[in-house]
């Protein structure tokens, strides 16, 4: 059975660290990038995080955007 070869010089803990923090990150990142649905308050549908909702056209509980229901028409209400 061959030996395995030993590293000549030993590992520093920053770099240790440093990988380890890098690979954290990149875990973090991937948590926080995904898209979260919560149900919309005023009609109920699914609707992003942080979104106007699609279907109502309402944000915080105020009106943003009128939508026409029969051609599916967008149009920014004024404040």
């Amino acid at each position: 059975m061959p030996k395995k070869p030993t590293p000549s010089k030993k590992q520093a803990v920053s770099s240790t660290r440093s990988r380890h923090a890098k690979w954290a990150q990149k875990k973090r990142t991937k948590i926080n990038n995904q898209v979260r649905l919560i149900n919309c308050d005023t009609c109920g549908e699914k609707k992003q995080i942080h979104f106007v909702c699609p279907s109502c056209g309402n944000y915080k509980d105020r009106q943003v955007i009128e939508i026409d229901k029969k051609n599916k028409t967008l149009q920014e209400v004024e404040a």
